[in-house]
């Protein structure tokens, strides 16, 4: 008796041994084909989906950055006019002073023939150029406090709007669908 096993087929004889080779590389051949078959669908599927794809509608952002480059033009415009502004007033209490100083000038001028009456009117307009002086510069404060006031404000709407600008630009990008790899 024979304990060899074989396995006879169309006439060949293959051996127990041969079987052990045969049965593994049959399975690795039919793994491969098997992997391969799944690599081109995956390679057909990803072709579907590029040839699919449709970039997104980014019109609104572009009318979103179109209102606020309006916006700033007009915070710009009338940041211009604030300084205008300003500088007309500074101008304006320039020219008061200068008036004052003009008529304490003619006062002097008037009352020189008398010394006592100069001391005492030169004495007031000492006293009148010090208090213009010193409302021409409590002016100044307050404006440029006010100023002040208004370039903090437009700072921080300046501020917020470009942290609302971020965060839409954060969310495109964040978009699984903007995936550029």
């Amino acid at each position: 008796m024979n304990d060899k096993t074989e396995l006879e087929f169309g006439g060949a004889t293959i051996s127990g041994s041969k079987i052990l080779l045969i049965v593994p590389l049959l399975g690795a051949i039919g793994g491969s084909m098997w992997g391969g078959f799944e690599v081109y669908q995956r390679l057909i599927d990803a072709e579907t989906a590029i040839t699919e794809y449709v970039s997104p509608d980014f019109s609104g952002y572009d009318e979103a950055l179109a209102v606020l480059e309006t916006r700033l033009s007009d915070q710009s415009r009338i940041l211009d006019t604030v300084e205008a502004s300003l500088r007309q007033d500074i101008d304006d209490l320039t020219s008061q002073n200068q008036r004052l100083l003009n008529n304490v000038n003619q006062q002097i001028d008037r009352v020189e023939v008398d010394v006592a009456t100069v001391e005492d009117v030169a004495r007031g307009a000492d006293d009148t150029v010090a208090i213009a002086t010193r409302e021409l510069r409590d002016d100044v404060y307050a404006l440029e406090e006010r100023v002040n006031d208004s370039l903090r404000e437009i700072d921080v709407e300046l501020r917020a709007v470009r942290d609302d600008l971020e965060d839409r630009i954060q969310q495109i990008l964040d978009n699984p669908l903007n995936d550029s790899q």
